[in-house]
């Protein structure tokens, strides 16, 4: 187990400094990533970045128009559904591209590293992962999604107080436990991933030489980066398509054929 400086350390409001730095490092990455994008526009002959990101944006609005209600919706959707799926996609790679640890040996209570802790993770303190890494990170945008579901389904109360007894009322208790299932699948799903992955190139990273000179593991990192890299670029696309799913599902809105923005 890997140990991580933390402000507030001994209160329930505990803030994990590599998660916090991560976060704003990969917003800092996608920012500089669309600035790029759209330095210098052309209308009519699109290349470079600004044509990789305008087929991500198309790629965004084909999700969107699959599960929501019709155009306005997709439009209003497709910011946030864009956002998070860059986003994702650069957060989950962070800890492909390099973990970054210290190896202590004297702690530091003001920042959670006690003795117990450091002798825990043999003296490792992680600096630099993914973000998605983190239970907490997972699951607090997870509960965006839910809230920011919820709140659009409100726009029409009626219809948002019908889809809790639908398709009968004998499936309330069931829906209500649905919406809190969702959110905590939704999150887990992309912790679980992230972390899985990351946990066992760490292992690998760290194996012993065969016979104290010969790279065993070698090969296998090798082969599990590349499944890795694909696990976390999928993971961002489901994140993506479960997010316009269920904002989708309560935007109770009068359902149209899509035939482009």
């Amino acid at each position: 187990m890997d140990a991580f400086p933390y402000l507030w350390s001994n209160t329930l409001f505990k803030v994990n400094l590599t998660t916090w730095a991560m976060t704003v490092l990969t917003g800092l990455i996608v920012f500089i990533v669309l600035r790029l994008g759209v330095r210098h526009l052309d209308m009519r002959h699109p290349r470079g970045m600004q044509n990789l990101l305008e087929s991500a944006v198309e790629f965004t609005s084909n999700i969107a128009k699959n599960t929501m209600p019709n155009q306005q919706a997709v439009r209003w959707v497709l910011p946030f559904a864009f956002t998070t799926l860059i986003y994702l996609f650069v957060a989950n790679w962070l800890g492909l591209v390099a973990t970054v640890a210290l190896h202590m040996q004297h702690p530091l209570p003001w920042l959670g590293l006690t003795a117990t802790a450091l002798a825990t993770a043999h003296g490792k303190v992680i600096l630099l992962d993914s973000p998605t890494a983190n239970m907490s990170f997972s699951l607090g945008l997870a509960l965006l999604v839910w809230l920011i579901s919820h709140g659009r389904g409100l726009r029409h109360p009626k219809m948002w107080l019908k889809h809790f007894i639908s398709p009968s009322p004998f499936m309330l208790p069931f829906n209500i436990i649905e919406e809190f299932t969702n959110p905590l699948t939704h999150g887990m799903r992309l912790y679980g991933n992230i972390f899985a992955g990351e946990a066992l190139i760490g292992v690998l990273v760290g194996a012993p030489l065969l016979w104290g000179f010969v790279p065993w593991s070698m090969p296998l990192l090798f082969v599990w980066l590349i499944y890795s890299a694909f696990v976390s670029t999928i993971q961002a696309y489901v994140f993506t398509i479960l997010l316009t799913l269920y904002i989708g599902n309560k935007s109770h809105e009068p359902q149209e054929v899509h035939h482009g923005l």
